[in-house]
């Protein structure tokens, strides 16, 4: 399985929505998930480009089943440091983060997943007295950093951290019907881009057969 943060999927979301040909989406996708220069994939054969795109494939349709299959994770690991995820949203969650939460979602949630899941997760220390993970301070100046270090979560904790919120927001809007359904068009919206995501690379794969190197 590969390694999808949170980060290579937003990247792959917006290579997926640019206007242009197949053959240059698929470069870019390849250079995304492999970490490669544009120079390294020009360089490929056509027959290794389409087999890799084809493993890839594959690749990131169990990756992205196993990541909206999988059960969430209060204690994630991201950049290097551990923060705990407040599905509980208990303190410090408070009305302020709760509006943080509210506008990253009125626009792309998955363009917000490392802001949304920043506020509603808390950094975290190792403590050997009580051998476990222990909350350290909110800084609330920090959201940005707490952010950046989240964009190298596992994707999975981002996607199940707007899930999360969405439910959260249902079942707290009362009898507003007309909210609720405004909301679940927009998951289910979310999720239709993740299936669109899950078809590019066999068209991309296929298409680029018909090139010559």
């Amino acid at each position: 399985m590969m390694k999808l943060t949170i980060d290579k999927f937003q990247k792959l979301q917006a290579i997926a929505a640019i206007e242009t040909d197949e053959i240059e989406k698929a470069s870019r996708l390849v250079q995304v998930l492999l970490d490669k220069s544009p120079e390294e994939i020009n360089e490929m054969h056509v027959k290794d480009f389409t087999m890799l795109c084809d493993k890839l494939k594959s690749l990131f349709d169990i990756t992205i089943d196993a990541a909206t299959m999988a059960k969430p994770k209060d204690i994630i690991k991201a950049n290097g440091k551990t923060y705990r995820v407040n599905y509980e949203l208990k303190k410090p969650f408070n009305t302020g983060r709760y509006i943080e939460v509210l506008t990253f979602s009125k626009g792309d949630p998955i363009t917000n997943m490392h802001n949304i899941l920043a506020s509603i997760c808390v950094p975290t220390k190792w403590s050997w007295t009580k051998f476990k993970y222990i909350d350290a301070p909110y800084d609330t100046i920090r959201h940005e950093d707490y952010a950046d270090d989240l964009k190298q979560a596992d994707f999975k904790h981002g996607y199940h951290a707007m899930v999360f919120f969405y439910l959260f927001l249902m079942h707290s809007t009362g009898d507003s019907s007309l909210y609720l359904e405004e909301k679940l068009t927009e998951m289910m919206v979310q999720d239709r881009k993740i299936i669109a995501l899950k078809s590019i690379f066999p068209i991309l794969s296929g298409g680029f057969t018909t090139q010559n190197k």
